[in-house]
């Protein structure tokens, strides 16, 4: 009778199918629970007593005890971690850290995320750690600027408010990652004057500032990163604080897949720039522009530059025009034309006359201009309309024409400003 009820009921059959799992099974599931969470499952029965103690992830949070994770370690079996994570701002006193961190590297760790209380000098063991391959680390430690670094395997980077030794302590750790494929790097306080970020193998690149603005803090952003593929570059300081200089020179590949989708992302990047209200920007765009499908008429953007006051620009005389219609207070403009044989893009006259040149621009400086009869016009133009300017420099490259006569043209151009002095004019061959 016994026998024939239980046979009946396919609930008491497979009551417990968890138990009739592989351990491989097993350990996976535990992988994702908290290490306390998982360690509990130990009084289930003589199976599953010291189970917990093989998963490859130890996972510890706020409220688990020190003393715990003491007793974790001591009684952890495994050869290997694949992954330690202290979260949420783990407490921990200095010797601690080192000892988990020591613990974690002897144990072949691969993937490490801690956020601990407190800021201490990084274990020189994990910056030697041959089989790490992703680490996050949060608010905890100190980069040095010394000592040996080795990441063989290291993919994966993220340092969030981190504080670091020195301005060689970024640098001086990225060159030890051989392999590094992602760098997240978040910072809100004023801790060092110039960020760089120089990898030949960094694919995707996220930046973020949140800077002070009670504070008057120059910080300096160096990126090298040739394999680059995605970039995110947030600034968190008011727009009520313009930023003080900008310099960025964009390079684009012989890769032609992804033309039409680069010189988007340049548009936004430039749009951006207006956001941030800079004074002054060095722009530039002659590699990209020199490339058979550069274009400079992606650059039409409708952002404006109210703070900017000085520009240097590498570009063609289309851009040019643009930035004279969005930078109403732009006092300095030095123009070096990037020219390609293939295209050649025509001065259009703005239809009103920019306010900039009716009021603020003071000195104009034109570098290598290519196109004599194209930017005469350009010259004539600004020479007419620019109330307030002092000084011209005009330097040509290409031009089959005498400097005399090239001279004797730009002199007998309508001066809107009697204070204009064209202070040079030369050939350079």
């Amino acid at each position: 009778m016994t026998s024939s009820t239980s046979s009946s009921n396919p609930e008491a059959v497979n009551s417990d199918r968890i138990s009739r799992m592989q351990d491989d099974v097993l350990l996976h599931i535990l992988s994702f629970l908290p290490t306390i969470i998982s360690a509990k499952t130990s009084i289930l029965s003589r199976r599953w007593r010291f189970l917990w103690a093989y998963a490859p992830n130890l996972i510890f949070e706020t409220d688990d005890d020190v003393d715990i994770v003491y007793r974790v370690m001591l009684l952890y079996r495994s050869k290997s971690i694949n992954t330690l994570r202290m979260t949420r701002c783990f407490p921990c006193t200095d010797l601690q850290f080192d000892t988990w961190i020591a613990y974690a590297v002897m144990r072949k760790v691969r993937n490490l995320d801690i956020w601990v209380e407190g800021t201490r000098i990084l274990p020189q063991c994990l910056l030697n750690c041959e089989t790490l391959v992703d680490l996050r680390l949060s608010y905890c430690c100190v980069i040095p600027d010394a000592g040996t670094v080795y990441l063989p395997c290291l993919k994966n980077l993220h340092l969030i408010e981190v504080e670091y030794e020195s301005d060689e302590s970024l640098p001086h750790l990225l060159s030890g990652c051989t392999k590094l494929e992602e760098f997240v790097l978040k910072s809100d306080e004023e801790l060092l004057s110039c960020y760089k970020i120089s990898s030949p193998t960094i694919e995707r690149l996220t930046v973020h500032f949140y800077l002070s603005d009670a504070t008057s803090y120059e910080c300096r952003l160096v990126i090298n990163t040739p394999a680059l593929g995605y970039l995110q570059i947030c600034d968190g300081v008011d727009n009520s604080t313009p930023l003080i200089e900008a310099e960025i020179y964009l390079e684009k590949g012989s890769n032609k897949k992804y033309d039409f989708l680069y010189s988007r992302s340049i548009q936004k990047f430039i749009d951006w720039l207006g956001i941030l209200n800079p004074k002054s920007i060095r722009l530039n765009l002659s590699s990209y522009l020199t490339q058979q499908t550069g274009d400079s008429e992606f650059f039409a953007g409708t952002v404006s530059f109210p703070t900017l006051t000085k520009l240097e620009l590498d570009a063609d005389c289309f851009l040019v025009s643009q930035f004279l219609k969005n930078a109403d207070n732009l006092e300095i403009l030095i123009f070096n034309e990037v020219s390609e044989e293939k295209k050649s893009y025509v001065w259009v006259e703005p239809l009103q006359v920019p306010k900039c040149l009716l009021s603020h621009l003071k000195v104009l400086k034109f570098v290598n201009t290519v196109d004599k009869m194209n930017n005469f016009e350009m010259v004539k133009f600004l020479l007419k309309n620019a109330r307030v300017l002092e000084k011209m420099d005009v330097t040509y490259s290409k031009t089959s024409d005498t400097e005399e006569k090239i001279r004797e043209i730009v002199l007998l151009c309508k001066r809107a400003s009697k204070k204009c002095r064209v202070t040079r004019v030369e050939v350079v061959k």
